[in-house]
């Protein structure tokens, strides 16, 4: 990766030389001279003035062939601030990168650049620097940088950058977090690319915690099936989820359009289908079907998907049948498991008017595991449309299943009360794909 040049600073090193042109043209005061002022020797204003033409004039021949005049004739502070500024504009008008460095270099050394010049000499350099592998060079540019504009989220993102070329992984990530909350204290939504990259250092360094932190701000911010896929995606993989809790968060990628490839939806049918929800099984698959992720031709070759598939598809008429009789059950029982797995069940075939009641019986019951319960009737009643009623119960969920609650209320209130259109599913990605940085 290369970083692109900066355009700004050919115009501020113009305005820089611009506003030394009196000072160059008038005679030196030794007695009167403001210190605020420029002090440019006799010598070097008589060297610099054919220079200043030249360049004035983009004669670039004319300028190199002037400069080491120049050069020669600079004994002040600011006769070498001024030729080494002079330099580095030549060096960008003849496209020498070589000498654009060096030329930075001197007039940053020469501590008399005004902060707004500076900033951008700095940027340039580091950006020279980086792009010609240089990382130590390109770490002290952008360090300095930082270090002069603290709120400059650009600045604090390159040195971030570097510090992730350099393998400081946990120096990189609270830089870029750090540029994450200038932007958002300044009322700005962080670029994607920001949040990708700060995802993408969390999940390569195996940190589940700030994994989740950049996973939940890129769903909330950037919706859309790839995202929800690649927000979801690294929770799993960087959490050691029970059978239970991935199933759930499954179920969300289900929701959120965010399931991709055959092996998604192979995994997500058999994990249904060994608990004992035929119906919600067969209807993954069918869904894989119709959105071209899982098409006719694979279930027909993939022989474990068609077994899956009409082993369930034998099962629903007779499950949906005693499922009334076992509602009746459930509710009278003294112990919430019955209930729990029978509004899982109508879960599954996406009645949730039947499901909530379940939900809530089980609440009330002995054994019941209120996290796992309500995060379930959170999920029918998000799926139902119910918006601040599934907020309200998902907001109860404690423990491990809370992170998985917060994902699926980002995703519920991103619903808005209205029917999800069909969406077509993700692009088809490896089940361990990372973040792009």
């Amino acid at each position: 990766m290369k970083f692109a040049k900066t355009t700004a600073l050919g115009l501020v090193l113009a305005l820089g030389f611009a506003g030394a042109q009196p000072a160059l043209a008038k005679k030196h005061d030794d007695k009167g001279a403001d210190a605020s002022k420029p002090d440019f020797s006799p010598a070097f204003r008589k060297a610099a003035q054919p220079l200043q033409k030249a360049i004035q004039a983009k004669d670039w021949a004319a300028a190199k062939a002037a400069l080491p005049a120049a050069q020669a004739a600079a004994s002040t502070p600011d006769d070498k601030y001024q030729t080494a500024l002079m330099t580095l504009i030549i060096a960008q008008g003849t496209n020498d990168v070589a000498t654009q460095r060096t030329a930075a270099d001197a007039v940053i050394a020469s501590g008399k650049a005004p902060p707004e010049q500076l900033a951008q000499i700095l940027d340039m350099k580091g950006r020279l620097d980086y792009n010609a592998g240089d990382m130590a060079g390109a770490d002290a540019a952008f360090s300095r940088l930082v270090q002069l504009q603290p709120n400059n989220s650009g600045a604090i993102e390159l040195l971030a950058a570097v510090k992730t070329r350099e393998g400081q992984s946990n120096q990189a990530l609270p830089l870029i977090d750090q540029a994450i909350q200038s932007t958002t204290a300044a009322g700005k939504k962080p670029d994607e690319d920001l949040i990708r990259r700060a995802l993408s250092i969390a999940y390569d360094a195996k940190n589940p915690t700030e994994t989740v932190k950049y996973g939940q701000l890129l769903a909330t911010d950037y919706p859309s099936p790839e995202i929800w896929r690649i927000a979801l995606q690294t929770y799993r993989d960087t959490n050691h989820l029970n059978e239970q809790t991935n199933l759930d968060t499954m179920r969300l990628m289900r929701a959120a359009h965010a399931l991709a490839g055959e092996q998604d939806y192979y995994e997500y049918a058999n994990l249904v289908s060994q608990k004992g929800y035929p119906g919600e099984a067969k209807a993954v698959i069918d869904e894989g079907m119709a959105s071209n992720q899982v098409d006719d031709k694979s279930v027909k070759t993939s022989k474990v998907l068609a077994e899956i598939r009409t082993a369930a598809g034998s099962k629903v008429a007779a499950d949906k049948a005693v499922l009334p009789a076992q509602t009746k059950k459930a509710m009278a029982a003294s112990t919430a498991t019955l209930a729990l797995n029978t509004g899982d069940a109508y879960l599954g075939y996406g009645e949730y008017a039947q499901a909530v009641p379940l939900y809530q019986a089980a609440l009330t019951k002995s054994g019941a595991d209120a996290n796992v319960i309500n995060l379930h009737l959170g999920m029918a009643l998000a799926l139902s449309h119910q918006t601040q009623a599934a907020d309200q119960a998902f907001a109860k969920v404690t423990g491990p299943n809370a992170t998985l609650a917060k994902y699926w209320q980002i995703w519920n209130d991103q619903q808005g009360g209205a029917t999800p259109a069909a969406a077509p599913a993700a692009t088809p990605q490896p089940a361990t794909s990372t973040p792009g940085a």
